[in-house]
């Protein structure tokens, strides 16, 4: 998100990579949406990965349930996440049925061991009821931990819920944090910014979390503001 609006100008995925990696950033959430999902593309952006050393993390904007039943375009997402050597999926819960446990043993096969499925809260709340996502991941524990919780700490305003709240009741299932902020418009309505201009008590949250932990940054920033951004969260060595 932090190269929306070049995206949106017609640059390629593998081109903001590029300059991503120009700006000395180590860590990267590729984004389907923004990828043309060609073998040719996920081979570029591989051998940026291997010749930069860096990780992939692939951001997949659909939902792991539908119809109460497993989203089986899963093996799709985990053959690209091989290709482009990913070491994380993310999607959205979505229909998940809690009486149906059938999915687990299934799932924890299809996802290879250098890969770990991640599950975000997004801004709808039909993907990101606390108590939904505490059920699910529940299903996993004492088992193979390929599957894990994103927490997006700027989304629960979104879904009017508390984030030091949502951010305790899944802490144990956390594996990535997403950091941004929001303010609130003239109608009351939140609107994505930095976290640091926002009014997330974001501090408070970071400490709660471990410090092995990857956090992204995902808001729109221009290379200056990203840069600035960056030293912050350095310079408060949370």
């Amino acid at each position: 998100m932090v190269k929306q609006s070049e995206h949106n100008s017609g640059i390629a995925q593998d081109k903001l990579v590029t300059e991503l990696l120009d700006s000395g950033v180590s860590n990267i959430e590729l984004r389907r949406e923004y990828g043309n999902s060609t073998i040719s593309e996920f081979d570029r952006l591989s051998k940026f990965r291997m010749k930069k050393r860096i990780n992939y993390f692939y951001s997949i904007p659909d939902d792991l349930f539908i119809n109460k039943h497993l989203n089986l375009n899963i093996l799709q997402y985990v053959s690209e996440a091989q290709r482009l050597g990913a070491s994380y999926i993310k999607m959205n819960l979505g229909d998940f049925d809690e009486s149906n446990d059938t999915f687990i043993d299934y799932l924890l096969t299809i996802i290879p061991s250098g890969i770990q499925l991640n599950v975000e809260n997004d801004q709808t709340e039909s993907n990101s009821d606390i108590e939904k996502l505490s059920l699910f991941f529940e299903k996993f524990e004492g088992r193979n931990q390929k599957v894990g919780f994103v927490n997006d700490l700027g989304n629960w305003i979104f879904t009017d819920q508390d984030a030091i709240t949502a951010t305790n009741r899944l802490l144990k299932y956390t594996r990535f944090v997403h950091l941004k902020g929001y303010v609130l418009d003239q109608d009351n309505k939140p609107k994505t910014v930095s976290f640091v201009d926002g009014k997330l008590n974001w501090r408070l949250l970071l400490e709660k979390f471990s410090k092995d932990l990857p956090i992204a940054l995902e808001y729109p920033a221009d290379d200056v503001s990203l840069q600035a951004d960056i030293q912050t969260l350095i310079s408060e060595d949370l």
